[in-house]
């Protein structure tokens, strides 16, 4: 079946359609009506000119379903040297028995979104469909209408959550195409500490598309650090679109480390709605082959007497692309703002490209912005010198790669999932499998 722009939007809401949702009737209708009167985004759109969907809607995706899976798959995947409290999806279903809470606290909350809105209907009410995240874009749109289940994570004021919270996600679509939405929930209120892992891993080799979308609500002085790692297979597509909402005196970091996929697209609007909010951006992707990493992010400074940083470095191999769309929007009385924000790009061979647009806008005088863009191959300078002192070439490249991508890495607050993350970095840049990233690593024509 070919599939025109507006019979696939058709054919993905009706197979999303009938189904149990975390939207209530009226939610779901606004999302809906979003739906039928817009498109997917082509070239014309401006914030996806340069991700081309086309081919990934060729694809007749079926509804993801539950399937089989136990403990020793899950292994694979485990940080060594981390106690972490662990949520498990698969397809976005969620597994119970095999998530693992280690701090046991009667106000922190985590567990399924749907539990939580069954068990924690009044924060659940207070929080969810709160903002209009549904018409950033029809996949928004689509998650709002049709999203089952996803990660809830609340923290109650003053607490620092000692262990981190690591929400596994797997994909399976060892039978068919599948697609999947999940939802997730997080919130820390005044004056309350946690570091997040959020990890995307596959269990086949097949088309999948993953469609995710997270809100993160922090409270005056809570302190928020999530890390994004995305290691799904070469045919693996994800939509991930993250929302952020700081209040006075707040702190948030992200990580987002993106290492495999087809088509991985990644949202992350911050809307700093409070004085004194720090916020540091920060991503390393390294797409390969004919993969498309897209990284598109809009930080929102509507108060003032606040910081924001983004610094996201790429290498790029083979024929693959990478975008980085970024954008900071000071807005009126936002004085004395401090923005900066930085992309840099490796490309490796003569076929990879990278598009790379940093932009402000600003609406005050009172305020220190600045932005800046790379893109270029090794330096052959440094090369030569460290062959003269007898450094083999693969091994010189390793080297100046590595040094490029730590200065993202370190920044990583999680010191096991640091280690993890460089040892996965190291292995690829080496020319070896990547033990733990991807569960078929051996049938994967990346690895």
């Amino acid at each position: 079946m070919s599939l025109n722009k507006k019979i696939s939007k058709e054919y993905y809401n009706n197979i999303l359609d009938n189904r149990n949702s975390l939207a209530n009737d009226t939610a779901k209708k606004t999302a809906t009506d979003y739906i039928k009167n817009n498109d997917f985004p082509t070239k014309k759109d401006e914030n996806w000119k340069k991700t081309d969907f086309k081919n990934l809607l060729k694809h007749q995706f079926s509804y993801a379903e539950k399937v089989d899976f136990d403990e020793q798959t899950l292994s694979i995947f485990n940080i060594s040297g981390m106690n972490v409290n662990i949520l498990v999806f698969v397809n976005g279903y969620f597994y119970e028995e095999y998530s693992n809470i280690i701090e046991k606290n009667n106000s922190l909350q985590i567990k399924s979104i749907a539990k939580a809105k069954l068990e924690n209907s009044e924060i659940f009410e207070k929080y969810f469909y709160k903002e209009t995240i549904y018409n950033k874009n029809i996949f928004s749109a689509f998650n709002s209408a049709f999203a089952q289940d996803g990660a809830f994570v609340y923290i109650p004021k003053n607490k620092i959550v000692e262990y981190p919270i690591h929400i596994y996600n797997f994909t399976d679509g060892n039978t068919r195409k599948t697609i999947s939405q999940t939802r997730n929930l997080i919130i820390a209120e005044m004056n309350s500490e946690v570091k997040i892992i959020q990890s995307y891993h596959s269990l086949s080799v097949n088309y999948t598309l993953s469609n995710i979308v997270t809100e993160i609500f922090l409270e005056e002085n809570a302190n928020v650090n999530y890390n994004l790692f995305q290691g799904e297979g070469d045919d693996a597509s994800q939509l991930n679109h993250t929302q952020v909402f700081q209040k006075r005196n707040s702190n948030f970091s992200s990580n987002v480390i993106t290492l495999c996929g087809a088509i991985v697209r990644n949202d992350l609007l911050v809307k700093i709605n409070g004085e004194g909010c720090n916020t540091d951006l920060n991503g390393l992707y390294m797409p390969d082959r004919e993969q498309h990493f897209d990284n598109t992010l809009f930080v929102h400074h509507a108060k003032p007497h606040s910081y924001s940083n983004q610094l996201y470095r790429g290498i790029i191999d083979n024929q693959a692309t990478a975008v980085f769309y970024g954008k900071v929007l000071v807005g009126e009385g936002a004085i004395k703002t401090v923005a900066e924000q930085n992309n840099n790009n490796i490309l490796l061979t003569k076929y990879a490209k990278s598009h790379s647009k940093p932009q402000l806008e600003i609406y005050n005088d009172d305020v220190k912005c600045s932005h800046g863009s790379t893109t270029g191959q090794l330096d052959k300078e440094a090369l030569f010198y460290m062959k003269t002192r007898g450094i083999g070439e693969r091994k010189a490249m390793v080297l100046l790669l590595n040094a490029f991508a730590s200065e993202v890495l370190d920044k990583i607050k999680i010191e096991s999932f640091k280690n993890y993350t460089k040892h996965l970095i190291d292995k690829r840049m080496s020319g070896d499998k990547m033990d733990g990233q991807c569960y078929k690593m051996g049938e994967c024509r990346v690895c």
